[in-house]
């Protein structure tokens, strides 16, 4: 069977015999009778957990700024589709261009490039509309709080003092944090690195940060009251399929969570009878595998279905390069200094370092199965330091997997593997 494997802009064709393959795992079809654009006019004019927009604006004694985070460089979230049908609600409120400020959530991840901007704000937009990036580095925040786990909140000043603050993103299974969207494009969107570091050191080791999680998950709990802080006004969030948006959620950011992460499941969610010797995995192609650091999680939730001494394959393309391609120095650099997941584990609890915690995550899936890569990335780099077999075409990967663990080896095949929650 010829099987279609996402890989950066382009595709990879992996050949499985008929009698090794136990199973393709593709998200569910969506049947959908409206545009994403009205879609997306429907839920802002229909909120959830808020008053529309418009009464939101009316009722503001000052309404001189405005400020939008948006997702950055490494999210696959349909920015550009998104703002023309907000910005539109905002003009017919009276607020002006020269009113509004676009707040790339970067996270700790580096800040958005100008091309980057362009491409994910659309060209008329990134032209017109004032942009900035978070970098969690910066000097540009303000205490708002410290939640119940003790995180001291620290957002982005621009976004705070915001007369009208506004969230927009996607949502999508996220693998310790149970799904992204909503309070996520707070923290760790749009806060420094002592917040973001905290809240992974309270709870990255919690049996109930995982993935498809929400309720009982430590970190959704305290990243969600750490966003109440902020006093966000309005959110709109979208979920995708592989055909594009099929679904908009809008108003207060936990309502709009939840009600993207029910429709996540529905699509995404996917059971096989047995676990496989091989998982094949893709990182659904770009931006999920713009880098190592990003492209991991689909290898993550792919160590659900593979037994024991398996082997899981992960395509991802990665086209930054070793180093840059990484996708966090942090993560190099533990790869390159500890050895075990046990040194990492007691050096996270000492201070957590992000980007470390990747590093931890890579032993652990090695400890489970034999790690294959098809990357871009450099062979030395690949199998030196990260510890993967690299391979440049996935089915030279799988013939390699073959030889490894038998010919009568059963494969699975997960194509969005970044997005899709598999079970056995």
């Amino acid at each position: 069977m010829k099987i279609s494997l996402p890989y950066g802009e382009n595709f990879f064709s992996l050949n499985v015999p008929d009698k090794n393959l136990l199973s393709v795992l593709k998200p569910k079809g969506v049947r959908i009778d409206k545009s994403p654009e009205e879609l997306i006019k429907d839920a802002i004019r229909s909120p959830a957990g808020t008053e529309n927009i418009k009464d939101i604006i009316a009722k503001k004694k000052n309404k001189d700024t405005v400020a939008i985070v948006v997702d950055d460089h490494t999210r696959p979230c349909p920015t550009a589709e998104i703002l023309p049908p907000l910005l539109e609600e905002l003009y017919s409120a009276g607020i002006k261009d020269e009113n509004i400020l676009i707040i790339f959530a970067t996270g700790s991840h580096r800040t958005t490039k100008p091309g980057e901007a362009k491409q994910l704000l659309g060209e008329d937009i990134a032209s017109r509309i004032k942009y900035i990036s978070n970098d969690c580095w910066g000097d540009d925040f303000v205490y708002i709080g410290t939640t119940s786990k003790d995180t001291s909140v620290y957002v982005k000043k621009a976004f705070y003092e915001a007369d009208l603050k506004i969230l927009t993103g996607d949502v999508e299974i996220h693998y310790f944090a149970g799904y992204g969207g909503g309070r996520k494009s707070i923290l760790p969107g749009i806060c420094n690195y002592s917040t973001i570091q905290d809240n992974y050191k309270r709870n990255f080791f919690h049996p109930n940060s995982k993935p498809g999680a929400l309720n009982g998950n430590p970190m959704y709990e305290n990243m969600t009251e750490g966003a109440r802080f902020a006093e966000v006004d309005f959110t709109v969030n979208v979920v995708q399929d592989e055909s594009g948006i099929v679904g908009a959620f809008a108003g207060d950011f936990d309502s709009v969570l939840r009600n993207g992460a029910d429709l996540v499941k529905s699509i995404y969610s996917a059971q096989v009878p047995e676990k496989a010797d091989i998982v094949v995995t893709a990182a659904n192609g770009s931006p999920h595998d713009i880098d190592l650091y990003q492209a991991y999680k689909a290898l993550h939730l792919a160590l659900n279905v593979v037994k024991d001494n398996g082997a899981i394959i992960l395509v991802a393309e990665c086209p930054e390069g070793a180093g840059e391609g990484v996708g966090h120095r942090n993560y190099l650099e533990w790869m390159r200094k500890y050895k075990t997941k046990e040194e990492m584990q007691r050096e996270l609890e000492k201070e957590f370092c992000i980007g470390g915690h990747k590093a931890y995550y890579n032993h652990k899936a090695l400890d489970k199965a034999t790690l294959f890569l098809v990357s871009e990335m450099i062979e030395d780099e690949v199998e030196k330091t990260f510890l993967f077999k690299h391979s440049k075409d996935p089915n030279e990967a799988l013939q390699k997997a073959f030889e490894l663990k038998g010919r009568d080896s059963k494969v699975l095949v997960i194509p969005e593997g970044s997005t899709t929650l598999s079970s056995v």
